[in-house]
């Protein structure tokens, strides 16, 4: 059985309504969570797909290193403004979320 949060993952304040899988203390913290992690998603988009399509110049620029960096700087800046509040999801719900929206292409042939 998964821990039940009781403290909003985006200002760490108690929440007071329990249901299970609530994760925020208001719509604001919602909201602000989730515009951060698409502005940090729309960066590591363009990154990633400059690395699978023009790999050998990605190579020479060190772009996965950079994605590294990125995601570091933001752990970091989470540590320091969010302490004790993940703000990741697992690796087994970040794929159950994809394939729940159908939008994991399992099986499908990658570049030959």
């Amino acid at each position: 059985m998964a821990k039940s949060i009781t403290a909003c993952q985006e200002c760490g304040n108690h929440i007071s309504d329990h249901r299970d899988g609530k994760l925020f203390c208001s719509t604001v913290c919602r909201q602000s969570f989730n515009n951060r992690r698409m502005k940090r998603g729309a960066e590591l988009y363009d990154l990633f797909r400059a690395l699978r399509r023009e790999r050998s110049d990605a190579k020479q620029l060190n772009i996965w290193t950079e994605m590294c960096r990125l995601e570091k700087q933001w752990n970091d800046q989470d540590v320091l403004e969010r302490p004790d509040r993940k703000s990741y999801m697992s690796p087994k719900k970040a794929l159950a979320n994809l394939l729940d929206k159908g939008s994991l292409p399992r099986g499908d042939i990658l570049v030959k």
